[in-house]
């Protein structure tokens, strides 16, 4: 009987006959290969399905070890008395095992490659996150990041929706970091920490300390990032709108916990707030929207309330609530 995909799919699901599952066994111990061959066509599978052809293979082991110490109690003991023919068999049925041991092991170190982690940020919730490399990002809210659960091999990369702040481990090895953004939009580090903001309608880099290069969907020339430099990006993602030197901790100071004024309008406090917490605020008069201030507010409350009471009293003003919407008023 020949042993093909589908017989060896059939046997770790437990749909083979005892005549087949001799056969499979047999492949199996054969050579480590036919493990290694077992597993690709497991691979190939979906990943619900590679999930389940997993447990299969881990309830088989199981079951081929069970088997083995059922039939020879004494394997582990030296057993003068034992007939040549029961040592091949015991042989046979570790190399099996051994064989199951090693598609086990494989699949699970494949299935985790193929497993991504997401994490999500609800409104006016900051989380903290460590990479696989031991990089730190902290999560702002209404954001979303996701990556591979493992960057054995592969990569750093991470996919970014929303604004976060990394701190990027440098690595011997120079291994590039790459942050994906929406439309196209990517940044390259070695080491280093900045803030970016992908919303909607803005995009805006900020550079802490370290170097970046940022490059956006189709062009060619990219953009290169000193400490202190603010990029902001076309709503589209195709061009570059402004790039000044800021105060980085500005745009930061968000992960500890406080807002850090330095001349913000009060448009920008407002906007903040409708992407963070997910709560737009009105203006009685759009002159009050140029407003400027500075100090620092503190961002100790999830709810959006405490904060806009606090920029009210900060330009005096009166915080409204008319027909389910709040308003800003002199």
């Amino acid at each position: 009987m020949e042993v093909s995909k589908q017989l060896v799919m059939l046997y770790f699901s437990g749909k083979t006959t005892s005549e087949q599952d001799k056969v499979v066994e047999q492949w199996l111990a054969l050579h480590p290969d036919n493990a290694a061959r077992a597993l690709d066509w497991s691979n190939e599978e979906t990943s619900e399905k590679g999930q389940e052809i997993f447990e299969d293979l881990m309830m088989s082991k199981g079951q081929v070890w069970t088997g083995a110490q059922k039939r020879f109690p004494n394997a582990s003991r030296k057993n003068h008395f034992t007939s040549h023919k029961s040592q091949r068999t015991l042989k046979s049925y570790l190399a099996i095992a051994a064989s199951l041991v090693l598609v086990c092991s494989l699949a699970w170190f494949r299935l985790k490659q193929s497993e991504t982690v997401h994490i999500a940020a609800a409104y006016g919730q900051t989380r903290h996150v460590m990479l696989p490399d031991s990089s730190e990002v902290v999560l702002n809210g209404n954001s979303r990041l996701h990556y591979p659960a493992s960057w054995e091999g592969r990569p750093r990369e991470v996919w970014l929706e929303g604004e976060a702040f990394f701190d990027v481990r440098h690595l011997r090895e120079h291994s590039v970091f790459i942050v994906h953004l929406s439309d196209g939009k990517s940044i390259q580090v070695l080491g280093t920490q900045f803030n970016v903001n992908d919303r909607t309608t803005r995009s805006c880099i900020v550079l802490k300390s370290g170097s970046i290069r940022l490059s956006l969907a189709g062009k060619e020339e990219q953009i290169y990032l000193r400490p202190g430099d603010m990029v902001q990006v076309s709503e589209n993602g195709s061009e570059i709108t402004g790039k000044e030197v800021v105060n980085p901790e500005n745009y930061s100071s968000w992960t500890q916990g406080r807002w850090q004024l330095d001349g913000t309008s009060l448009e920008e406090m407002l906007q903040k707030i409708e992407e963070s917490y997910g709560v737009t605020v009105m203006v009685e008069n759009r002159e009050l929207l140029t407003k400027r201030a500075s100090g620092s507010i503190p961002l100790g409350s999830t709810q959006a309330q405490t904060l806009i009471e606090d920029i009210a009293s900060l330009f005096e003003l009166h915080f409204i609530k008319k027909d389910n919407k709040l308003i800003l008023a002199r």
